[in-house]
């Protein structure tokens, strides 16, 4: 047998084998004290029944009165009987002893068995006698003739006999108590065995289950109450496995949609500690996950408005909201907070939904920048076509001098206005077939020579150079010919409006699984501030320059929206004075 629990095996062992031995003790007590008591008892009655049949003869002998033959009589006596024989005079001298001189002995008369036999009719008494030097048992009874008091006579037996006769009924009990001891050891031995090893298995799913294996399994059948309880401990173990199940899974689902919200999400507990913070939230706090958990919010973003929201829910115990502005990574973003009460059993936090609007702020700038310029671009030229005209109904219509100069402006804005609406129309178009152009293997070299015979004549008038570089078979890319013949004409355009002396260089490089187009120039160039606004609707570096040079300020919003539409990219790199230059990337294809 091996015992996993043997603490319990050993305690229950050592509690039976107490047990036992107290119960065997206590029952050997009392069988030997009963053994004696019956012993002495039965000697009591042998020597009570020997009194009464020497009575005749002590009374004959103590009627004669011869010392003498008194002693002679009374030695006789116990060699007859095999008992210690004394007559005793009624003042307590001894007369007749059968083992020893009465001359030799002391007087008897205070003797407690004397005593007590003069007074009741039997005296008896069991005490260690000094004369023979052992333990002996007494009877004595009064000899009487005719009413008169003659002496007494005591018989004495020693309780060696006893002694010895008990001390063998003692071996025998021992012998068969330990016999009964051994048997009962091995029983106990069983049954503590028997209780133990359900218990031990109980106590290692237990344990086992105490340390999160909800898997483990009580394993014997029986019919008891460890049984019962074994049967209880499995369906336990089933069942927090399957709510532990659950709630993993539903955690894991949590999690996981948590995880992909564009939306910040945390959690915060009453001291504003943190207890979750998701990935979009790290990302607008610029923190990683170990500096997060069980720190306090304020250390990450000791922002007030985003204090005054939690202090507001709190005391309202509502959903609460707040907008704020965070610089983090070196932009400003706009915030836009929700937050909740959040009940956990006994304790109590916020959760925190944080929504990053700044780009829907900057479209709603954008949306508004675009109306106010739609509407200047639309005011301008219809102010100054209706001055005109307003002139010319006054009478300059009949004015040679100045009415084919009026009519010649007219016709500038309207054809100003005409291309304002066909970009706007081409923008619009663009964006609604974002998914839809259709895209193939295109050669840059048809598009770039194309661009460069439309635009040679306005560059000779404003004496510009044209340098183009590598463009060989390789410079193909998966787009549009179309597409890509409006980004260059508008790249290459807005580079000749704003380069008044110097080169145009066209050229492309191969980047990886990209090809890349630069338009670059040696004009004004563009403040580093316009950069990250240089490709909005109507937007304008210089309002005064862009007016002076013409265009509706729709070009380059228009090449990165059929950039995007081709799956590619654009960017700008510039420096004031120094000049432009517009990096165009798209997939690269494969020469035939």
């Amino acid at each position: 047998m091996r015992f996993t629990q043997p603490r319990f095996f050993w305690r229950q062992f050592a509690a039976y084998v107490a047990l036992l031995l107290v119960s065997a003790t206590i029952i050997a007590l009392a069988v030997n004290r009963r053994m004696e008591a019956a012993w002495t008892s039965s000697l009591e009655k042998t020597l009570r029944a020997g009194c009464g049949l020497l009575s005749p003869y002590a009374e004959e002998v103590l009627a004669r009165g011869a010392a003498g033959e008194i002693q002679a009589r009374v030695e006789q006596l116990g060699l007859d009987s095999r008992l210690r024989t004394t007559l005793i005079s009624t003042e307590g001298r001894v007369v007749g002893d059968s083992h020893e001189d009465p001359k030799d002995m002391e007087g008897h008369g205070s003797r407690p068995e004397f005593l007590q036999a003069i007074a009741e009719g039997v005296g008896v008494s069991e005490r260690f006698s000094h004369t023979l030097g052992y333990a002996m048992l007494y009877v004595a009874k009064p000899v009487r003739r005719g009413g008169e008091t003659l002496g007494v006579i005591r018989l004495a037996m020693p309780l060696e006999e006893v002694d010895a006769q008990l001390a063998a009924n003692r071996m025998s009990i021992v012998l068969a108590t330990s016999i009964g001891l051994g048997v009962a050891l091995l029983l106990g031995l069983f049954v503590a065995w028997t209780l133990a090893r359900p218990l031990e298995d109980l106590t290692r799913v237990a344990n086992a289950m105490g340390e999160g294996d909800y898997e483990q399994r009580v394993e014997f059948d029986r019919n008891d109450e460890f049984g019962h309880l074994g049967e209880s401990l499995n369906r336990i173990g089933a069942e927090v496995a399957r709510r532990i199940a659950a709630v993993s899974r539903d955690d894991a689902q949590l999690r996981a949609m948590l995880a992909v919200m564009v939306e910040g999400v945390l959690a915060i507990d009453e001291s504003d500690h943190i207890l979750f913070i998701n990935d979009a939230a790290k990302t607008m706090f610029d923190v990683e996950l170990e500096e997060c958990h069980g720190r306090s919010l304020w250390e990450l973003a000791p922002i007030s408005e985003l204090q005054g929201l939690t202090k507001r829910t709190r005391s309202s115990s509502a959903l609460a909201r707040a907008e704020f502005d965070m610089f983090r990574t070196g932009k400003e973003q706009v915030i836009d907070a929700h937050a909740a009460p959040l009940q956990a059993g006994d304790e109590s936090g916020l959760v925190i939904v944080l929504h990053d609007i700044t780009d829907l702020r900057r479209l709603e700038r954008v949306r508004r920048d675009f109306v106010a310029n739609v509407s200047h671009e639309l005011k301008t030229p219809l102010a100054s076509i209706k001055g005109f005209v307003e002139t010319l109904l006054d009478g300059a219509l009949h004015d040679p001098e100045h009415n084919e100069r009026f009519l010649a402006r007219i016709d500038a804005n309207v054809e100003r206005l005409n291309e304002l609406v066909s970009d706007l129309l081409s923008l619009a178009r663009i964006e609604s077939q974002e998914k839809s152009i259709k895209r193939e293997l295109v050669d840059w070299r048809p598009i770039i020579e194309e661009v460069r015979l439309s635009k040679e004549d306005l560059m000779r008038r404003k004496g510009l150079s044209w340098g183009s570089r590598g463009f060989d078979e390789r410079a193909r890319v998966m787009g549009n010919a179309k597409a890509m013949r409006q980004v260059v004409d508008n790249l290459v355009d807005n580079a000749i409006k704003y380069t008044s002396a110097g080169e145009i260089t066209v050229r492309f490089e191969i980047q990886g699984n990209e090809g890349v187009l630069l338009v670059c120039d040696t004009g004004l160039g563009i403040p580093a501030e316009d950069l990250d606004r240089i490709f909005e609707r109507f937007y304008r570096v210089d309002r005064a320059r862009s007016r002076e040079v013409g265009g509706t300020g729709l070009g380059l919003s228009i090449v990165k929206h059929l950039v995007l539409s081709l799956g590619g990219r654009v960017s700008v790199e510039s420096r004031v004075g120094q000049g432009t230059c517009f990096r165009v990337s798209l997939p690269m294809g494969l020469p035939s």
